[in-house]
């Protein structure tokens, strides 16, 4: 979705919502009928397909997609809540195409103080993730070390310990702090509630191949290596 497709849809957007008033005086009974039909279409687009499709891109690993589609939720937002949600989302979308610098101030513009259960988990989680990435330096003075990440994603997994994402990112931590076997349990954890999108199991096969090899299990290691390639092509 580029800008002048944004454009579009912001334009619709705002055309449907004025609507009522437009045709309510022009077409009387009718014409407020239709103005109401569009002003629900336009709410559902914006509440329920937008939404849905942004979280749709970012699961097919879109990212850049899914990015575009989280601005555009977070500049149409009607409440603190969902604009903190597009956020932390675009938040991940930078931190997953290396914009690690982005990620960090999307971050730092949210005080973590005002955060209900499920968007701190997300923070903390999108922190951790910056701070794996980017090392202590990179996001900026007193950014975390690998140790402060790891408690920073053992904080993210005591409030959602059932969130994939979550368990990956502590998973990479403890990787990071050279407890192989407690990441492998943690990476192994991570299909117990069913199947995951492609670029995540490619993810966590990377991961299994790295600590495998620490292991000195060079055959396993190139296993998951295979599987990763394989879960990436699909993605």
């Amino acid at each position: 979705m580029g800008p002048h497709h944004i454009g579009h849809l912001v334009g619709w957007l705002i055309g449907a919502a004025g609507a009522p008033l437009v045709l309510g005086a022009l077409g009387g009974e009718r014409g407020a009928w239709i103005g109401a039909l569009c002003a629900g279409l336009a709410t559902a687009w914006l509440l329920l397909w937008l939404p849905r499709a942004a979280h749709g891109a970012f699961e097919a690993a879109r990212f850049a997609r899914a990015a575009r589609r989280y601005r555009l939720i977070g500049a149409l937002a009607f409440t603190r809540k969902r604009e903190r949600a597009a956020a932390l989302s675009r938040a991940a979308c930078s931190i997953a195409t290396g914009e690690l610098a982005a990620a960090a101030a999307l971050l730092d513009a949210i005080d973590p103080t005002g955060l209900d259960a499920a968007e701190r988990v997300v923070w903390l989680n999108n922190r951790a993730c910056v701070a794996l990435e980017a090392g202590p330096d990179a996001a900026g003075p007193g950014a975390p070390d690998a140790r402060g990440a790891l408690a920073l994603a053992e904080e993210a997994g005591a409030l959602r310990p059932d969130v994939p994402a979550v368990q990956h990112t502590r998973a990479k931590a403890l990787l990071a702090v050279g407890r192989v076997d407690d990441a492998i349990a943690a990476l192994d954890a991570m299909r117990s509630a069913g199947e995951l999108p492609p670029y995540l199991e490619a993810e966590r096969c990377r991961e299994l191949a790295l600590a495998w090899e620490r292991k000195g299990q060079a055959d396993y290691a190139a296993d998951y290596r295979a599987r990763a390639r394989l879960h990436a092509a699909a993605s």
